[in-house]
């Protein structure tokens, strides 16, 4: 978790990486390389089993590569290293399905990333209580999930992925599970998050005029990177 990289590399390098299953028979990464700038809004776009998801695993130290090297923030990812801090300090999830618990309140579950790291607990409740008053769930703070609308959840889903101030935000198919009008409104929210805080944020996809709200889209088939272009 120490090894540094210099202030003239990017945020994220990713080189040569590769990622395959059952032994080897499934190629899900073939040799990926991207570097990615601080404070970047990036869409990763592909059909289903292109890679894609399986890349933002890897970025957010979720999974391991066979081979090659993944650098973020200076913090070199290696195998059968200790990740959690790295997870717990710099890295938000948002993902399709929420991933709530849903025996737990609201209020709880966006609290989850900060147990454990030091942090006290009356810091903990403020900053969840800011955070939840932010994304317009104010009044929610007691309720369980199951109470709550699909958009409702993708918002309490996005509060706890802010909630230990990453530096990086992974989004995978933030808006799948969501009706259009709901999905519009959680990715304005998300991209109000990017422009005010300088947050790098990927969001996975395999809509066209989601992956066109990025300043810049990687488009991946079969592992590989068949296209990286500046959005207008």
């Amino acid at each position: 978790m120490d090894m540094k990289i210099s202030n003239d590399e990017p945020f994220i390098k990713i080189s040569n990486l590769v990622k395959n299953y059952d032994n080897g028979t499934i190629k899900a990464l073939n040799g990926i390389n991207l570097e990615i700038a601080r404070g970047d809004f990036i869409s990763i776009i592909g059909p289903s089993g292109s890679g894609k998801s399986t890349l933002l695993n890897m970025l957010g130290a979720l999974d391991n590569p066979n081979s090659g090297t993944i650098q973020i923030d200076g913090i070199n990812l290696e195998k059968n290293q200790d990740l959690s801090e790295f997870r717990s300090k710099k890295v938000g999830f948002v993902f399709q399905l929420h991933n709530l618990i849903p025996n737990l309140t609201v209020f709880e579950n966006v609290q989850i990333p900060l147990i454990g790291t030091g942090v006290s607990e009356n810091e903990i409740e403020k900053k969840a209580k800011n955070l939840l008053e932010s994304v317009g769930l104010k009044n929610k703070l007691n309720q369980k999930p199951t109470k709550l609308s699909g958009g409702e959840r993708q918002r309490v889903a996005i509060a706890r992925a802010l909630v230990n101030n990453p530096s990086i935000i992974l989004a995978d198919e933030p808006t799948g599970s969501l009706d259009s009008k709901t999905g519009d409104v959680i990715l304005d929210m998300l991209k109000k998050i990017h422009d005010e805080n300088n947050v790098t944020l990927i969001v996975v996809t395999h809509e066209p005029y989601i992956a066109n709200m990025a300043d810049r889209t990687i488009k991946i088939r079969d592992g590989e990177i068949i296209e990286d272009c500046l959005n207008n």
